[in-house]
């Protein structure tokens, strides 16, 4: 079984970054002699996509980021390829450009080619900045199998997809580190399945800040957004005034509450303290259902914003 690791980019960049590398495969020769990367041998081949990792092996970061492997693709010619979303249930065409060595560009992503076989792919996504490489955070890869090699070897892709031993031994660790410090946000990470708020009472409503998708732009929103910022916002009827606040609260693996970040002037932080404090353990602590929000079934503290209005 493949090595479980991940990617740092949104859904968007993932299916970019696929592709951008396929098209690194074997050599044709260019008009000026120099060899250009061409993928003729794995034209029309359907490829998954098994694993998505960091240079760590890992598909978790130090954030509590998930590169989940999730794609599927084939390509069509030398500049163009289709890749599955899985929010639509479509293939969407991309074109590919070749930039030198084994770099291409597709969808405004820059990729690496790293392997490319019947058999399998590996892509490292990379990190441009002004024509500049970032070795710092070009550190996701993805890696593929051709259907054609799964049936041959009799493999399951979506169990090759499941996180690994090392996956659940590393976010263990981060769980009892943040658990031992849940007023700290620098111990606490975000949740892949997060927190839940319900109201146990008529006055105050709440509501989780969806993710809007468009399936046209891959690019600038993802999924993963839901769980790593997870946001509500909560209306309070019959309140002592009216007010609103924006706050963060740390929610630990118990489910209980401690305020977090807010921005104020810095002569008004210890009043809006002892407010938004106040507003947590009158009503928040009172009148909600805390579920706390665990990853791979390991409750563990993490961070939520609310943005909270008062009524009277």
């Amino acid at each position: 079984m493949a090595q479980k690791g991940s990617i740092l980019s949104c859904i968007a960049v993932g299916t970019s970054v696929l592709f951008l590398l396929l098209a690194a495969s074997c050599n044709r020769p260019s008009q000026k002699g120099r060899n250009i990367p061409t993928f003729d041998s794995v034209l029309g081949m359907q490829y998954i996509e098994t694993d998505r990792y960091f240079t760590s092996g890992l598909s978790f970061n130090q954030q509590g980021y998930e590169l989940e492997p999730s794609w599927k693709m084939y390509l069509l010619s030398d500049d163009s390829l289709m890749i599955y979303h899985p929010q639509a249930k479509v293939f969407y065409h991309y074109p590919i450009y070749h930039d030198h060595d084994s770099v291409f560009n597709i969808a405004r992503h820059w990729m690496r080619v790293k392997l490319i076989s019947k058999d399998s792919l590996i892509f490292q996504l990379l990190s441009v900045e002004e024509k500049v490489v970032s070795k710092e955070f070009s550190n996701a890869f993805m890696k593929f199998y051709s259907y054609e090699y799964l049936k041959k070897k009799k493999l399951n892709p979506e169990e090759m997809r499941k996180p690994s031993r090392e996956d659940t031994v590393f976010i263990k660790a981060k769980s009892e580190r943040a658990n031992r410090n849940p007023a700290n946000r620098d111990s606490a990470f975000a949740a892949r399945t997060p927190v839940t708020l319900t109201s146990t009472v008529p006055e105050i409503a709440v509501t989780k800040v969806k993710v809007k998708l468009d399936p046209h732009d891959l690019l600038h929103v993802s999924p993963a957004d839901e769980y790593l910022y997870p946001e509500f916002n909560i209306t309070i009827d019959k309140a002592y005034k009216d007010f609103s606040y924006n706050f963060s609260v740390l929610v630990d693996d118990k489910g209980n509450m401690r305020l977090g970040k807010f921005l104020v002037s810095p002569e008004f932080e210890k009043s809006r303290r002892r407010v938004l404090e106040g507003i947590i353990d009158v009503y928040l602590k009172r009148f909600l259902r805390v579920s706390p929000g665990t990853t791979l079934g390991i409750p563990h503290t993490s961070e939520i914003t609310l943005n909270i209005k008062g009524r009277l």
